[in-house]
C-alpha cells in the first residue's frame, strides 16, 4: 500500500471573515477525493506571531497576506517578517503571498526573496489561489 503524501498548508490572514473563508475555500480545493495521493493538514491564523511560534519544518504551502495587523501586539509584523522565518524553518515551502498591496517595489523584492506566487486580493483571487494550489499539486 502506498502512503499518502501529507500536505501542510497554513493561512495567515488577520481579517477573522477573510482568515475563515480562505480557509474553507482552500479545504475544498485539497479534496482527498480528487487528490487521492495527497492527505492535507490545514491550520489558519490571524497573527504572525501565532503562525511563527508553530512553523513547522514541513510546511509545504503558506498562504500568507502581507499587511498583517494585530493591536494586541506590541511589535506588528508584516508579510516580509513572516517570510524570513518560513525562509530558515522551511526550506521547501512555497509562499503565496496575498494583499492589497498597491507597491510595485515590495511586490518585486516578495519575488526576489523567493515567493511562489503574487495575488492581488479582490473579488477573484480566491479562485487564483485556487488555480496556484492545484497547479502545486501536480
Amino acid at each position: 500500500m502506498l502512503r499518502k503524501k501529507n500536505i501542510k498548508i497554513a493561512i495567515v490572514e488577520d481579517n477573522v471573515y477573510e482568515n475563515k473563508s480562505l480557509t474553507k475555500y482552500v479545504s475544498t480545493i485539497c479534496n482527498q477525493d480528487i487528490y487521492k495521493d495527497f492527505s492535507f493538514d490545514i491550520a489558519s491564523y490571524t497573527t504572525a506571531h501565532d503562525c511563527i511560534e508553530e512553523l513547522d519544518d514541513d510546511l509545504s504551502i503558506l498562504l500568507l497576506d502581507y499587511y498583517l495587523f494585530n493591536p494586541h501586539e506590541v511589535e506588528t509584523l508584516n508579510g516580509s517578517d513572516v517570510l524570513d522565518q518560513v525562509k530558515k524553518h522551511c526550506k521547501e515551502c512555497k509562499v503565496i503571498v496575498q494583499s492589497e498591496m498597491t507597491n510595485a517595489q515590495t511586490v518585486k523584492q516578495l519575488m526576489q526573496d523567493g515567493i511562489h506566487a503574487y495575488v492581488d486580493k479582490n473579488v477573484s483571487s480566491m479562485n487564483r489561489i485556487g488555480a496556484v494550489i492545484q497547479d502545486l499539486l501536480k
